[in-house]
């Protein structure tokens, strides 16, 4: 039970659960009795992990998405969640979640994220209320100076483009598009958007860089990794 209490001691120092939204459910979902020896990080627990996962003596799973999001009264077979909720049980695997809050915690998904593209920083602030973050940097850069550090989906790249401000959010940055045209970003880095806010980007002439969901969060499994590595358990990332 040791192990269990440092690694959940870890976690919510570093993400305190009571900073996520109040819709998301991060926590706990799945207690386990068993010793732990053997930590699995995943970016979100689904079938196709579970195949993976399954293969391997794991006592304990930490992901980034909730398995568990919406309240259910029952448990069914049909639902694929259901089905992997009743093999944790039925193998008393942990499970625990660490969602918005880790998005907004300092050192966090954005933090992390950005890292990668080792910018030249001179100021930083969040996006709005604690999500992303907004960066100047010492001196104007070229897309193409940063575009490959990170695999792209897709950009938009306006005529005469000089970046000197810098938006990133992990994940899906649909939510901030206003913020960061409101913010004079010249570029906006990030894993998710729709169409239209594309469109409003695009029309202010605000540079995109589109990562993709998964690949621009799956970093923080790295980071997790390394604040769990002091632990006396074997940690394996699962991608």
């Amino acid at each position: 039970m040791g192990i269990k209490h440092d690694v959940l001691s870890v976690m919510r120092n570093w993400a305190p659960e009571d900073t996520a939204e109040s819709w998301d459910n991060v926590g706990l979902q799945v207690d386990t009795l068993r010793d732990i020896d053997r930590i699995a990080l995943v970016l979100e627990l689904n079938l196709d992990t579970w195949d993976v996962l399954q293969q391997y003596n794991y006592d304990f799973i930490i992901s980034h998405h909730p398995l568990i999001f919406k309240p259910f009264r029952s448990v069914g077979y049909d639902d694929w969640s259901h089905q992997v909720l009743r093999e944790l049980i039925k193998k008393d695997i942990g499970f625990y979640v660490s969602h918005t809050n880790l998005d907004r915690a300092s050192d966090g998904v954005t933090d992390v994220l950005m890292r990668q593209f080792e910018l030249d920083i001179i100021e930083q602030t969040d996006i709005v209320n604690g999500y992303g973050k907004l960066v100047s940097v010492s001196k104007p850069i070229d897309i193409i100076d940063i575009e490959d550090k990170v695999p792209v989906l897709a950009k938009i790249v306006p005529d005469q483009l000089e970046i000197q401000k810098v938006a990133l959010c992990g994940g899906s940055g649909k939510s901030f598009t206003q913020d960061v045209i409101d913010h004079g970003a010249d570029l906006y880095i990030t894993g998710e958007l729709g169409y239209h806010d594309m469109q409003a980007l695009r029309q202010q002439k605000v540079a995109v860089m589109l990562l993709g969901h998964y690949q621009s969060e799956a970093f923080v499994l790295d980071a997790i990794q390394q604040r769990l590595d002091h632990l006396d358990v074997d940690i394996d990332i699962v991608k």
